[in-house]
């Protein structure tokens, strides 16, 4: 079925975890942009937000963890996202890669809308899909980043299938 309400924003930068940096190179709080969405006029919109950003300046080795150190005080941020509202991370809590190419999160995102079905496929479905074809088909090059993989992260609070 059709989403006939929908919004979608791409925000491609560079950030630490909870900020972008905007083109004057000042952080701009994501707890910030969410609240512009948070309205009336956008109360029964689905909201997507699909972000190329670091979220940190560590790496990620893919060894499993049970807890995350500091993971209460970034859920706390999580609740300012919007209700109806899809966050698309490029990352947990680390660095971000880059391919020549362009952002591995945003061109892996691209293939899965050009293969057929995926269009039509429910959003958590197709970010599952995306997080493993990036988790399991990306590993970094390099002599300072070799071995080195992403894992994208996803934050709904949807309410209802889109």
């Amino acid at each position: 079925r059709p989403v006939k309400d929908c919004f979608i924003a791409v925000l491609s930068s560079h950030g630490e975890d909870g900020c972008v940096f905007g083109a004057d190179g000042k952080p701009v709080r994501l707890s910030q942009i969410f609240t512009y969405f948070d309205n009336e006029c956008m109360e029964n919109t689905a909201k997507l937000f699909f972000i190329q950003a670091c979220r940190g300046g560590g790496l990620d080795d893919g060894v499993e963890v049970d807890s995350v150190d500091g993971a209460e005080e970034n859920f706390s941020l999580d609740l300012l996202v919007p209700i109806d509202t899809a966050v698309m991370y490029a990352t947990a809590p680390y660095a971000a890669f880059t391919h020549p190419c362009g952002s591995v999160f945003l061109q892996t995102f691209c293939k899965l809308l050009e293969e057929d079905g995926n269009r039509n496929m429910e959003l958590t479905r197709l970010m599952t899909r995306l997080c493993h074809r990036v988790a399991y088909t990306f590993q970094a090059k390099g002599r300072d980043f070799s071995g080195k993989r992403q894992m994208p992260c996803l934050l709904s609070r949807m309410t209802r299938e889109v």
